[in-house]
C-alpha cells in the first residue's frame, strides 16, 4: 500500500471530508456561543485541498514518482490539524480581544440565554424581563449572533492564502531540482557555502528583530531551517564513510570537526535570539541525521551525549535570569 499513490490519495480525500466535518464543528460550536465563524475563511482553507491533489497527481503522472508515500500523506495529515486549530482560534472573538474576560462573557451570556429559552417556563422568563414564550428547542437560525466580517476580498488579500500556495509552489520546484542528481552533488560539493550564506539574513534578522519578529510581522529565519539541515545533510552524506573509522569510538578530528562546526553555526544566532526552542529542534534533527547516516553504537553514544550536554548548557543559558537561578549546575 505505501507504494501506491491511489490508495494515499484516497487517504486524503478522507482527511479532507474529516477537515469538513471538523470545520462544520466549529461553525456550530461558535453559533452555540454567540459568534459566527467566517465561511469565507473555511472555505479558502478547505480549497488548499485542491493544489495538494493536484501535486500528488503531478508527482505521479510527470515525475512517476514510487517512492514511500507515507511521509507526503503525513505532512498533509499535520497540515490538516494545523488548519482545524488556526481555524478554531483566530474565528474566536476572544482570541483578538484586548478585553478577554469581557469577551469570554459575552459567550457565557449567548450559552446562559441559549439555556434559559429553552428550559425556563413562561413564567419565570417573565420575571427575569424576558419574552413569556414556552420552552421548546431553539434552532441554530434563532440564536442572535455576531456576524463575520471576512470578505471575500480579505482572504484574496490575507498572508494565510498566498503564503500556504507559495509553499506548495516551492515543494514543487524544490523537487524538481532534487531529483536530478547534479543538483544533488552540487549540494553536497557546497554544503559549508549554502550554511554560511544562509547565515547573512539570518545575522539581519537577529539584529533588527524584536519580541520574535523582524521586518514587520515576519519571523524570516524559519526558512533558514532548510537550508541549515541541507548542508549538514550534504556534509554527512560526503564524510559518512570517514566517520565510519573511528579510534577508541571517536572518528578522525579531520572529520568530525567540520561536522562540528557546521552543527554549531545555526546555534549562534538562536542563541542570540534566546530561541531555545529552534535550539531543541535543530538539535533532534541533526541527531536524526546522523543516527541514519552512522550506525556504530559507541559513536552514537559518544555524539548523542555530547549533543545533550551541549544543548541542554545553550538552552539554560538562553533561559531568563531568574530561571536561571532555579537551575542546579
Amino acid at each position: 500500500m505505501r507504494n501506491r499513490a491511489s490508495s494515499h490519495l484516497l487517504i486524503i480525500l478522507i482527511i479532507a471530508g474529516l477537515e469538513v466535518t471538523g470545520y462544520l464543528a466549529i461553525h456550530r460550536a461558535g453559533l452555540l456561543r454567540g459568534y459566527e465563524t467566517s465561511v469565507v475563511g473555511g472555505v479558502r482553507d478547505l480549497l488548499m485541498y485542491v493544489p495538494l491533489i493536484f501535486l500528488a497527481l503531478w508527482l505521479t503522472r510527470a515525475h512517476r514518482f514510487a517512492g514511500n508515500w507515507v511521509l507526503f500523506t503525513t505532512a498533509i495529515l499535520l497540515f490538516s490539524f494545523g488548519m482545524l486549530i488556526q481555524y478554531r482560534l483566530y474565528s474566536d472573538p476572544e482570541y483578538n480581544a484586548r478585553n478577554k474576560a469581557a469577551a469570554r462573557e459575552e459567550k457565557m451570556e449567548a450559552l446562559r440565554m441559549r439555556y434559559i429559552m429553552e428550559n425556563y417556563d413562561p413564567v419565570k422568563k417573565q420575571l427575569m424581563g424576558l419574552p413569556p414564550t414556552p420552552a421548546q428547542p431553539i434552532s441554530l437560525e434563532q440564536l442572535p449572533r455576531k456576524e463575520s466580517n471576512y470578505s471575500l476580498w480579505n482572504a484574496v488579500t490575507s498572508s494565510y492564502t498566498w503564503i500556504p500556495v507559495f509553499s506548495f509552489l516551492a515543494f514543487a520546484i524544490a523537487y524538481s531540482f532534487c531529483v536530478r542528481d547534479g543538483f544533488l552533488l552540487w549540494l553536497q560539493r557546497n554544503s559549508f557555502i549554502i550554511v554560511l550564506m544562509t547565515l547573512v539574513p539570518l545575522a539581519a534578522a537577529v539584529v533588527t528583530s524584536s519580541a520574535g519578529k523582524a521586518l514587520g510581522n515576519m519571523t524570516p529565519w524559519e526558512p533558514s531551517k532548510i537550508p541549515f539541515l541541507v548542508g549538514f545533510a550534504g556534509i554527512l552524506t560526503a564524510r559518512y564513510k570517514d566517520l565510519a573509522e573511528t579510534y577508541w569510538g571517536i572518528p578522525r578530528a579531520r572529520d568530525i570537526v567540520p561536522l562540528v562546526v557546521m552543527a554549531m553555526l545555526p546555534f549562534v544566532p538562536f542563541f542570540a535570539l534566546k530561541d531555545f526552542g529552534q535550539m531543541l529542534i535543530f538539535s533532534g534533527a541533526y541527531t536524526t541525521l546522523y543516527l541514519v547516516a552512522v550506525r556504530r553504537w559507541p559513536q552514537l553514544l559518544l555524539f548523542v551525549g555530547s549533543v545533550l550536554l551541549v544543548i541542554s548548557i545553550l538552552v539554560v543559558g538562553a533561559l531568563p535570569r531568574d530561571i536561571q537561578e532555579k537551575v542546579p549546575l
